[in-house]
């Protein structure tokens, strides 16, 4: 049974009349005739009782109706299921991001953007390390990752980099630390003998690279007296005199206590958060998404060998 018997059954089983039917469905009424027919030929089930003057369905037409009426319900969702995904309208967008990217003004509008844009595509969020985000990008196992390299940071050719986000890294300092009595920027080469607490090396955090940079260009190598790898533990670690730390100032927004934050002087403290995707690859929901972004102007470098 072809999907257009569904359709002059229907047309016919609610007008209950064949020449009214026939018009609706902008054919002839022998024609209409005939496949109704063949529909109960098919079937082996009378589904009308036709007279001269009426025509009237039967308890089995009366049940057809209703599971036609479903079928072309179907029908009509799966095509037009099919022309939204070719639109970009349906499906999985696979988006990872580093601790401090939803602390970021730009992240968090082009994800609510996206949301009320796309209501039917499910946007899978993942928190990674920076290195995994950027292999899984050139993989195309995910479709979108947001990281902050360090500032030296050369990025495979295969990814465009769009900045969204730029910052300092900042010092923090347990409230009733005595640098946190000073007024102004406080030169990084201050916090040689400070104890730390940091990253694990090896999580990912390209930032910490910088860290590290800028502690050695002052002459010191961080002592570090404890290791986290979350943004908030680190902070409240801090509050607790563990150490010092230093953080992208996006981090302010985290709301603990008894910590105090300082910007460094006599070291390149600039930091940027970048949108990265894999410009070899298609993809129109990444493009979407993507379009909901306020890019700031190009600074991270892209390996062009």
């Amino acid at each position: 049974m072809e999907l257009r018997q569904f359709r002059y059954f229907v047309a016919v089983a609610e007008e209950l009349h064949f020449t009214r039917a026939a018009e609706r469905l902008h054919i002839g009424q022998p024609p209409l005739s005939l496949q109704i027919q063949a529909i109960e030929r098919e079937l082996g089930v009378l589904l009308l009782k036709r007279t001269r003057r009426k025509v009237e369905l039967t308890p089995a037409g009366e049940l057809f109706l209703q599971e036609a009426r479903l079928a072309l319900m179907q029908a009509a969702r799966a095509i037009d299921t099919a022309k939204r995904a070719a639109r970009g309208e349906m499906g999985t967008l696979r988006v990872n991001f580093i601790t401090s990217v939803p602390l970021v003004n730009a992240f968090t509008t082009a994800v609510r953007r996206f949301r009320i844009a796309m209501p039917d595509v499910h946007l899978e969020l993942k928190i990674k390390p920076s290195p995994e985000i950027i292999d899984d990008v050139l993989l195309s196992t995910i479709d979108i990752g947001f990281t902050r390299p360090a500032l030296q940071a050369v990025l495979p050719s295969k990814l465009k980099a769009t900045p969204v986000h730029r910052d300092k890294l900042m010092l923090v300092l347990p409230i009733d630390h005595p640098l946190s009595r000073e007024e102004g920027p406080i030169p990084i080469g201050r916090l040689k003998a400070e104890r730390f607490v940091l990253r694990p090396l090896g999580t990912g955090a390209g930032f910490y690279e910088q860290v590290f940079s800028m502690c050695t260009e002052a002459g010191f190598t961080p002592l570090i007296v404890q290791e986290a790898t979350e943004a908030a533990t680190i902070l409240g670690l801090v509050a607790a005199g563990v150490g010092i730390t230093i953080a992208p100032q996006a981090l302010q927004s985290i709301m603990v206590h008894d910590v105090v934050w300082r910007h460094l002087s006599d070291a390149q403290t600039d930091s940027e958060v970048v949108m990265i995707h894999n410009k070899t690859t298609s993809n129109l929901l990444r493009d979407q998404f993507i379009a909901g972004l306020k890019p700031l102007p190009d600074s991270i470098r892209i390996d062009r060998r």
